[in-house]
């Protein structure tokens, strides 16, 4: 199933670049294993995946404790809340949803004391959505200029989650100008966008996606 899977995301990704005038090496694809039993990690890890995104913590640290070779990379990309920051950092090789100064902070704290920088994203709240986590798109370029002053945390892009009763592509276009937006104001690049999932990944990569995250065209319907 997972080898099957594979291979078709895989020609459906080179079809969506050549279409985009992207290249396939520009994507990063994250299987999203959210309650997924760690045997489809491994099962899924065997067919040829390499990076995985969790939402829930402590499923994070199980799977991550439990499973964990030399060139697999999990990703986080759920709500963190900052009590539970030291969980999830030097053990994430990017958290996508940084969504506060203050939370900033904390993994900025906790890094520094594991002596290492971790890699971060900014979640951006692009539908104004109470359900989702995120930075309201017009504080977005007050935190990144905040968090650029922090010495164990590197800011490599932002992330978002478009309302899903929409069209997807016109807010990944946005993201992407805000990427770009924060470049030109306070010259900090920002190489990564997280963005598009099983349904709309095609928009996000015309729009420059560099992460998307992929649950259902792997793993099937969420548990």
């Amino acid at each position: 199933m997972f080898l099957k899977n594979l291979k078709e995301l895989s020609i459906q990704i080179s079809d969506s670049c050549k279409r985009h005038n992207r290249s396939p090496l520009e994507i990063s694809l994250i299987g999203v294993s959210k309650t997924k039993p760690l045997d489809n990690v491994t099962k899924a890890y065997d067919a040829g995946l390499r990076q995985f995104g969790e939402n829930f913590v402590e499923e994070f640290v199980e799977k991550e404790s439990s499973f964990h070779p030399d060139d697999l990379a999990y990703h986080f990309i759920g709500r963190l809340p900052r009590k539970k920051v030291r969980k999830v950092v030097g053990k994430a090789n990017l958290i996508h949803t940084v969504n506060s100064i203050e939370l900033a902070n904390k993994i900025n704290l906790v890094a520094e004391e594991k002596n290492i920088i971790q890699a971060v994203l900014i979640q951006v709240n692009q539908g104004l959505e109470s359900s989702k986590s995120g930075v309201h798109p017009d504080d977005v370029l007050s935190l990144a200029k905040e968090m650029h002053t922090l010495s164990s945390i590197q800011l490599l892009g932002l992330m978002s989650i478009p309302p899903f009763d929409q069209p997807a592509k016109p807010y990944f276009a946005d993201l992407r100008h805000l990427r770009d937006e924060i470049f030109k104001t306070l010259d900090i690049p920002l190489p990564f966008l997280s963005m598009g999932m099983s349904a709309d990944f095609d928009d996000a990569i015309s729009e420059g996606a560099t992460h998307i995250r992929i649950g259902t065209a792997i793993f099937g319907k969420r548990n």
